[in-house]
């Protein structure tokens, strides 16, 4: 039974702006594990792949080994990998430890955190699609509005007499009788 550690992330993180890679890190230093039994995973442009974690489960973990991790979200991104990471976990027998939670294919708990887990991804995965409807909604509605960046111009009813009355009347006429002013049913009809 040998301890090891496994951290991922980017080394900069645009949002944030804060190096989370290197916090991981130094907490999973400060657990106490060894260097060389430490693998890391540093994600750059898109390339969110973890190469360490995958060699470190094929070809070095070994059953009863235990996984030590800052926190479980960063053994994987997507729904995807993290039912691969399950399937792998039963399949070798290892043991995953975390600040969240143990993970193993015997805990009692291991389903309910997988479905925490699940449950997380399936709010981001609802948060992006909700981000998505709203970026489609607001350029539709940008669509609608002139270049120029005001609205177009809209004709009330009040307008629509005004032109009809307009038709057989003079715009002094108009103006006093609708209390319109003469640049307004210039710019308006």
């Amino acid at each position: 039974m040998t301890k090891y550690g496994y951290v991922s992330g980017w080394l900069k993180d645009n949002i944030s702006k804060q190096d989370d890679f290197e916090h991981q890190a130094k907490i999973l230093l400060n657990m106490g594990i060894p260097y060389d039994h430490c693998f890391a995973d540093v994600f750059r442009n898109k390339n969110k792949e973890r190469y360490q974690l995958f060699k470190f489960l094929t070809k070095v973990a070994k059953e009863g080994d235990i996984l030590i991790v800052p926190s479980l979200t960063c053994l994987y991104s997507n729904i995807r990998e993290l039912c691969c990471l399950m399937y792998i976990v039963e399949d070798t027998g290892i043991i995953i430890q975390s600040s969240d939670m143990d993970l193993s294919d015997d805990s009692d708990s291991s389903n309910w955190i997988l479905a925490s887990q699940l449950a997380h991804l399936d709010y981001l995965h609802y948060l992006r699609q909700k981000h998505a409807s709203k970026a489609v909604k607001k350029t539709k509605y940008e669509t609608i509005l002139n270049v120029g960046g005001r609205h177009k111009r809209v004709i009330t009813p009040i307008y629509r007499q005004a032109y009809s009355y307009l038709q057989t009347h003079t715009y002094h006429e108009t103006q006093k009788k609708f209390h319109l002013s003469k640049s307004t049913l210039y710019r308006r009809l």
